[in-house]
């Protein structure tokens, strides 16, 4: 096995070249690998990416599914997050990761970056591509308006006990969630959570059209320089695309 990691052109995959040349697809929801159907998406950060996907792909090679909730190698994973990083693991082998900062979210299926609103316009624009899908949506004020996609996302914020609430449509899915210090609950797109804060992560029970699983979300210090309406709107495409 030769290890060789590369990206598609256009960066929306990432391929580990395997025994015999036969190449594992990492990094796209839509091409599963391993068995009992795991799907994996990981962003190859530098410095530890080429671990992590080792550390994927060894696990999928034994297991079939993603580290449990107790397993060291899923607390290895959160581990070796930095401190601008996004993820979501689930007990059915999801992992999706991302880069947060001020102004921008970079990962192998979302780029998105926040600018100001078009002239004559108040608040920002947010715009990009998120899970192969065009995103331009526009924040004023409490509120998040747009096109994800061919499908609407109209989002009203609330603030209320030091956290906040989403309530409106998100990629044409009615949806209603809560984040604050101690849960992240709700309806987000397609999927449905019930998290609590244990330590630095969210952990419980999530749902996407089908049975209830295991997930834990690492949510980075960046997200706290996004206005409320950007950051729902943002949050609201990782966790329910």
């Amino acid at each position: 096995m030769d290890g060789a990691v590369k990206r598609a052109p256009g960066g929306t995959g990432v391929y580990r070249s395997g025994i015999n040349g036969i190449t594992l697809r990492v990094a796209d929801r839509a091409h599963p690998i391993g068995r009992r159907g795991v799907a994996m998406r990981m962003n190859l950060l530098p410095g530890r990416g080429h671990w992590l996907l080792a550390l994927a792909l060894s696990l999928t090679a034994a297991c079939g599914t993603a580290p449990g909730a107790e397993s060291p190698a899923r607390e290895d994973i959160f581990r070796a997050a930095g401190p601008n990083e996004f993820i979501l693991l689930t007990a059915q082998g999801e992992l999706v990761s991302a880069d947060i900062e001020p102004g921008r979210v970079v990962g192998p299926d979302v780029n998105l970056g926040v600018y100001a609103a078009d002239r004559g316009r108040d608040g920002q624009t947010v715009r990009g591509v998120a899970f192969n899908r065009t995103v331009n949506v526009t924040t004023t004020g409490q509120r998040a308006a747009g096109i994800v996609g061919a499908m609407p996302l109209e989002l009203s914020v609330t603030r209320a006990e030091a956290g906040l609430r989403a309530q409106g449509l998100l990629a044409g899915a009615l949806s209603d969630y809560r984040l604050d210090e101690r849960q992240l609950t709700g309806t987000i797109g397609r999927c449905s959570y019930a998290l609590t804060r244990t330590g630095r992560t969210y952990e419980g029970s999530r749902r996407c059209e089908g049975p209830p699983h295991h997930a834990t979300v690492l949510l980075p210090r960046g997200l706290s320089s996004w206005s409320d309406a950007a950051l729902a709107a943002a949050l609201g495409l990782l966790l329910g695309a």
